[in-house]
């Protein structure tokens, strides 16, 4: 991954504000179970780049919904310009000015390019749709945030980034007054999250209203003027950025202070866990990579989009075809499906967790425990009473917050989801552990949670590899960090002489592999 530093745009010519723009006051939401939201107000202006802030299941997401007509509030009132507004729909949201890009993609994976960048507001001529200008429109949508891809193309036949970025075109180029970004960034590389957030600026300057949600710290503190912060569906204050600090912003959204995300371990390796030697995959993404990860280690991975990190780790989890030798603890390993990687000691947390991972209509029990049935059945029948006694303990041992655990997995927040994933793979305990962008869309507290299980899997002697887009996680938790480019390995770091300016170096390498560090 490239990382670019996202300077702060916040100090230059914010306009003068007058009325808000938006007041959403007094509002609640509730869901079976669970208050999601009890009595938040919040004030939008035109200009103004204002951060939502708190963990996840702090009702974040919820009120955003709720602003662009996703959701409605059981109890109180929003008003735009001054005038009280029925947010019935988003379609209703749309007319009326207010756009959203959310981590959770609406579009129709079975419609075009163009059709989706311009869903809604397809231009006609004579009655008809004018697919010429269509496509053109959409062209130039894109290009202003730097994409390249044909209108023409199905959505559903691009990367998850790719469809991402064409969120984030339709919305930016709708024109609207308030523009709602809910982890809008998750899916995104570095350089593609700051091409975003320079349009966000650009918007700002032309009077837009954003509110701005990101588990990235720094780019609420590039990006907001000012943030509001909820915890368990409370509000619990308004603070000015980036004058408020940001262990306090952190104190604010989690109850308790956070010092150390990264807490130390005392290293120690034991003997070689996982060897890996020649492993290319047959759609050529991975070519001729060869490490080692001792017992304790953790040995991160990083590089640009596209460069073989996402397709090294499906291979070693069974789940894309390779060539190569794999060995977990000196014996050989024929990773030809998940099941059977598993079954020799190879345990996968994916980075999709929704699409790879999750059964979305299925409940939190039957979430944590698929993965377990082998131990869990006898003769093809479930032992019911075994599975709610593990799924209970596993649930409480990594602190997943469910309402009960017969609830539906879509209505836990991305960081619990992310926890029940986790949970059931490090429950069996498998002598290696591959984790594919373990904390992407969840928040600070969440992730401190998942860093203190990663460490802890490592300190049983597990051996760990890390596949990540976030430089600072790599700099914090690894223990030795290889680089990818283009499919190879072209530089390899301990922790002691990884730095974000080495590893964005190697990451871009234009010529082969360089020198190995010692």
């Amino acid at each position: 991954m490239l990382l670019i530093d996202l300077m702060p745009v916040t100090s230059i010519d914010t306009p003068a504000v007058q009325a808000p723009l938006v007041s959403m006051t007094g509002i609640s939401k509730s869901f079976p179970g669970v208050q999601a939201l009890d009595n938040v107000d919040l004030t939008l202006y035109g200009g103004e780049v204002h951060a939502l802030a708190g963990e996840n299941g702090s009702g974040k997401s919820t009120l955003a919904k709720i602003l662009y007509g996703f959701y409605q509030p059981d109890r109180g009132e929003i008003s735009l310009a001054g005038e009280r507004v029925a947010l019935q729909s988003p379609r209703r949201a749309i007319e009326l000015g207010i756009a959203a890009i959310s981590q959770e993609l609406t579009l129709g994976p079975t419609l075009s390019v163009a059709e989706n960048v311009l869903m809604g507001r397809l231009p006609r001529r004579g009655g008809l749709v004018d697919w010429p200008k269509a496509r053109r429109v959409a062209a130039e949508a894109l290009d202003q945030l730097g994409v390249h891809v044909d209108p023409n193309e199905r959505v559903g036949a691009l990367s998850i980034e790719l469809q991402q970025e064409v969120e984030v075109a339709r919305a930016v180029s709708a024109q609207s007054r308030v523009l709602v970004l809910d982890e809008a960034t998750s899916s995104l590389s570095e350089t593609a999250t700051l091409r975003l957030l320079e349009k966000v600026e650009q918007l700002r300057r032309q009077g837009v209203a954003v509110l701005l949600i990101s588990h990235r710290m720094r780019e609420l503190y590039s990006s907001a003027q000012k943030a509001t912060i909820l915890r368990d569906g409370r509000l619990i204050g308004e603070t000015p950025l980036p004058q408020t600090e940001e262990r306090e912003l952190v104190r604010m959204m989690v109850g308790r202070p956070i010092e150390d995300l990264y807490s130390k371990r005392t290293l120690g390796f034991g003997d070689v866990v996982l060897a890996v030697s020649g492993l290319s995959t047959h759609d050529g993404m991975v070519r001729d990579v060869t490490f080692e990860v001792r017992a304790g280690e953790i040995v991160g991975v990083a590089g640009l989009v596209g460069c073989g990190k996402t397709e090294l780790g499906l291979a070693l989890a069974g789940a894309t075809a390779h060539t190569g030798d794999v060995h977990v603890r000196g014996r050989p390993v024929k990773t030809s499906s998940p099941r059977g990687a598993l079954r020799a000691g190879i345990g996968y947390v994916p980075e999709d967790r929704k699409r790879s991972a999750l059964f979305i209509p299925r409940s939190v029990r039957q979430n944590l425990s698929f993965a377990w049935l082998n131990i869990l059945s006898r003769l093809g029948v479930i032992n019911v009473a075994r599975e709610r006694r593990l799924a209970s303990e596993t649930a409480s041992r990594f602190s997943v917050r469910a309402r009960s655990l017969d609830a539906s997995i879509a209505e836990l927040s991305g960081g619990n989801q992310q926890k029940v994933v986790l949970g059931r793979t490090f429950a069996l305990s498998p002598d290696v552990v591959v984790l594919g962008e373990p904390t992407r869309g969840i928040d600070v507290g969440a992730k401190s949670d998942v860093y203190r299980y990663v460490q802890d899997m490592a300190e049983q002697g597990k051996a760990i590899v890390l596949i990540s887009s976030e430089l600072p996680e790599l700099l914090g938790l690894a223990d030795q960090i290889l680089v990818m480019h283009t499919g190879q390995i072209s530089a390899s770091f301990t922790a002691a002489e990884a730095t974000e300016e080495a590893i964005a170096h190697a990451a871009m390498a234009e010529t082969g592999a360089v020198e190995m560090s010692a």
